[in-house]
């Protein structure tokens, strides 16, 4: 019984854990939308079309780069803390391998938590999902200015 309020408690945290990242994810979609659009008409005037172009690029994809490590972090801190993995390398490498939905099979999870992945998996394909709508986005807009 014991193990079985155990599971239950780790799913809830899990979705918990899902539902955080869809809001943090959404979080640093719109804010980084707006400051690339306060920044644009600036950086323009000062630096020229094409270089203003080419650091809106660089500078979504570097937040975005940043934003998916630290959720993938922040599951494989959730699979330490049940004692799934032994190093947070391991969990690392676990968690980025499934949030892309790449998943090796070298390293997998045992018994009850491996219904986890799923879990992950779908998070993170909607979480890239996102990602590749907004970088889509901002390169129509590269592509909206290089043409005006």
């Amino acid at each position: 019984m014991a193990l079985i309020n155990r599971v239950r408690r780790v799913y809830a945290a899990s979705t918990i854990l899902a539902v955080t990242l869809f809001a943090f994810h959404s979080f640093v979609l719109v804010e980084t939308g707006h400051l690339l659009l306060k920044y644009d008409l600036p950086l323009i005037h000062f630096l020229g079309m094409h270089i203003s172009d080419t650091l809106l690029l660089l500078t979504a994809f570097a937040i975005l780069y940043v934003t998916h490590f630290l959720e993938s972090v922040a599951w494989a801190l959730l699979f330490l803390r049940i004692g799934e993995f032994k190093s947070l390398d391991d969990a690392i490498y676990f968690t980025g391998t499934s949030l892309t939905a790449l998943g090796y099979g070298d390293i997998t999870l045992k018994g009850p938590w491996r219904r986890l992945g799923p879990v992950m998996a779908t998070n993170g394909i909607l979480l890239y999902g996102c990602s590749t709508a907004f970088l889509f986005m901002v390169i129509h807009k590269v592509w909206l200015n290089a043409g005006s």
